[in-house]
């Protein structure tokens, strides 16, 4: 399990929370930030990594997996 460390500009911290978070209970593999706001994410090992580009994509990255995460609690209600 990879841990970077924490952003300095809000946005990027607030989603390195989330990935954080995620990490930390299982739901991701790795997450790498890396520079202007790119992240690297794996969810699985052996799974292809996968390249966010900039905050944006971040966060389009973390409500994804927090859709995934609701569906799955409620049985997609």
């Amino acid at each position: 399990m990879t841990h970077a460390a924490a952003p300095d500009q809000f946005e990027d911290r607030l989603v390195w929370a989330f990935l954080h978070t995620f990490l930390r209970y299982g739901l991701l593999h790795s997450a790498v930030d890396g520079p202007e706001g790119q992240w690297f994410v794996q969810i699985t090992p052996g799974e292809k990594i996968h390249h966010l580009t900039d905050t944006e994509d971040a966060f389009d990255f973390v409500l994804d997996i927090l859709e995934i995460i609701h569906d799955a609690r409620d049985g997609g209600q």
